[in-house]
């Protein structure tokens, strides 16, 4: 299912609609845009999140605390290879970050079409 992006995206924008039938004190458009923001926010933040662990900003501090609670402890294991283990980022695949982030930037571009409409008219 995830390999279609499009049948995805059909599904958030009725799960914004749902969120907007549930939770909306008046049906109006203003309070639709508002819960595609909700749905496309969560999206965005996993995928900005993904990307930063992607772009091996947290290796330095994971490699360094295993290597000093490896250095530190009174009993070592010695069939640990802390060295051999994966980094953060070596475990977040590309195509799980693009998935979130194009799903995040698409309800994004929704919402501002939106706007522009609420606006306009």
């Amino acid at each position: 299912m995830i390999r279609n992006k499009w049948m995805v995206l059909f599904i958030n924008v009725t799960i914004a609609g749902i969120v907007f039938w549930l939770k909306a004190p008046v049906y109006n458009l203003f309070h639709f845009i508002n819960s595609v923001f909700y749905v496309g926010s969560f999206y965005f933040f996993i995928g900005l999140v993904l990307l930063v662990i992607r772009g091996k900003f947290f290796d330095g501090i994971t490699y360094s605390f295993r290597r000093f609670i490896h250095k530190s402890s009174k009993n070592p294991d010695y069939l640990d290879d802390w060295e051999d283990k994966p980094l953060p980022s070596e475990k977040i695949h590309a195509e799980f970050m693009k998935f979130f982030l194009f799903q995040g930037a698409m309800l994004m571009a929704i919402m501002v079409f939106l706007l522009l409409a609420y606006y306009t008219f």
